[in-house]
């Protein structure tokens, strides 16, 4: 497999107000939306609210981090490159999360390639602001500390799932998660695109998408994924889907 996601334009960066509507209103970033109300008070200065294009690279790997995002209806995938170009995703962040998390483990470099894998907003926190709320607030740190041990459980469980289970059940697995961290039942994703998240060719990502389309569960057409039986789609997912929205959700708690 020889796909890699490409570069696009600029960032834009809008108001804050636009996603962040008042200090006593959620953010959308349901990590963020953890902390306690004060702290959110606290925050909302710190954070700057950024549309990402689908494609658009918000991280390379070896440079030095200059932000951290959390987002609000935007995916983010973190991939490994080989040395033949081949990009496998080793992992995903939604609403849930926030990327990079080795930032949240005091590195200062970037140790993989982050991009937009589902267009979006994110809340885009320096990565200075975001070392200095590490080192003052506990409740931030312990929060942020409890949704890396997620990340790292869902690293761990995608292991696991990618060598015994179909990839009808991966498929039907990502395209749950990915519905749940947009919040919506219809998002934009080519097959070359789903092709680096499942680590397959594409022919195999058609097969895969046409047998979900065949029961019911979703249409796929022209790189638009519709879910039209969201019930469906979840009882076809493997395990690992329920496992690892537990694991985010206790990490919230």
């Amino acid at each position: 497999m020889s796909a890699r996601p490409r570069s696009s334009a600029p960032l834009r960066a809008v108001s804050s107000a636009a996603a962040v509507q008042s200090p006593a209103v959620l953010t959308g970033n349901r990590l963020l939306d953890a902390l306690p109300k004060a702290d959110r008070v606290n925050l909302v200065r710190d954070l700057k609210v950024v549309e990402l294009a689908a494609h658009q690279f918000t991280q390379s790997v070896g440079s030095t981090m200059q932000h951290v995002d959390f987002p609000i209806d935007a995916v983010l995938s973190v991939v490994a490159t080989l040395k033949n170009g081949d990009s496998v995703e080793v992992g995903t962040t939604g609403s849930e999360g926030f990327v990079e998390t080795d930032a949240a483990l005091s590195s200062s470099l970037s140790r993989r390639t982050a991009f937009c894998q589902v267009r979006g907003r994110v809340l885009r926190m320096s990565i200075e602001r975001f070392e200095h709320r590490m080192s003052t607030s506990l409740s931030f740190a312990r929060l942020m500390h409890r949704n890396v041990q997620a990340s790292l459980f869902t690293a761990q469980q995608f292991t696991a799932c990618n060598t015994k289970h179909s990839l009808l059940q991966r498929s039907a697995r990502w395209l749950s998660m990915t519905a749940d961290r947009v919040g919506s039942s219809e998002f934009t994703l080519t097959h070359e695109f789903l092709s680096i998240m499942l680590g397959v060719r594409r022919a195999g990502v058609s097969e895969a998408a046409d047998a979900l389309q065949k029961t019911g569960a979703i249409t796929y057409s022209r790189g638009r994924v519709t879910i039209l039986d969201s019930a469906l789609l979840n009882a076809t997912a493997c395990e690992c889907y329920e496992a690892c929205k537990r694991a985010f959700r206790a990490a919230l708690s």
